[in-house]
């Protein structure tokens, strides 16, 4: 149990890491709206190029699918790969109703030290494009963890998300944005009911366009190119 705990817990990073991904949502501002705005444009075919660190990632989207009636876009890879020893993979989705923003993580397939396992896919509330400023939303979402020959172990995540600006112009990589929000995600972690600590990661969202530009753990992503159809 003690090594399945210690695994358990480095393959955390990997789990949040894969933000950009069943829960229980409920919003701080009970307010709906239909959606100011297309901050995330979904198009089979949809494409953006990010840049961390001098390394060029593109992100896009090659299907959509019904899911329990509900249409969902498919991204081409959600990749994570880091200075920890834990790599991980998994198929990601975001679904819109209304200025609502959910992203869908199928299981992640994991490996650390030698060890194969897998996490248990979830759904989350990433974003609402109508709430103004300091508005929140909070939900929470339960996962396994497997580990062949190990067993399972249960962690509980709650997350924060916190409209910081609107309205902002930015420029990212000579290219001047409009229409800016800038939002904060916070995701707090239990494992067998214990801490097991805290991430926090931050966006900035052009309409019409999608993230232009993200941070989280001191490293940060800016768009470089995209393509809409």
């Amino acid at each position: 149990m003690k090594k399945l705990k210690s695994l358990a817990l480095m393959t955390l990073f990997v789990s949040t890491s894969l933000i950009t991904s069943c829960s229980s949502d409920s919003g701080s501002d009970d307010q709906t709206s239909d959606a100011q705005g297309d901050y995330w444009p979904t198009a089979v075919g949809n494409q953006w190029v990010l840049n961390r660190g001098g390394t060029e990632t593109t992100m896009k989207i090659t299907s959509s699918e019904n899911i329990k009636g509900e249409t969902y876009f498919k991204f081409d890879k959600f990749l994570i790969s880091s200075s920890s020893p834990v790599a991980g993979s998994a198929s990601a989705y975001i679904k819109k109703i209304k200025g609502d923003y959910f992203i869908k993580l199928d299981d992640i397939n994991v490996t650390a030290n030698g060890f194969s396992g897998k996490i248990s896919g979830y759904e989350f509330l990433f974003f609402k494009d109508y709430l103004d400023a300091n508005k929140t939303w909070t939900g929470s979402y339960e996962q396994e963890t497997t580990y062949t020959g190990l067993g399972t172990i249960e962690t509980s995540t709650k997350y924060t998300g916190i409209i910081v600006e609107k309205g902002l112009t930015l420029t990212v990589k000579g290219v001047s944005y409009k229409d800016v929000i800038r939002f904060k995600l916070k995701l707090e972690t239990w494992l067998e009911g214990e801490s097991a600590g805290s991430y926090e990661a931050e966006y900035w969202i052009a309409k019409g366009v999608g993230i232009i530009k993200f941070g989280f753990e001191n490293t940060s992503s800016e768009l470089v190119s995209y393509k809409l159809n």
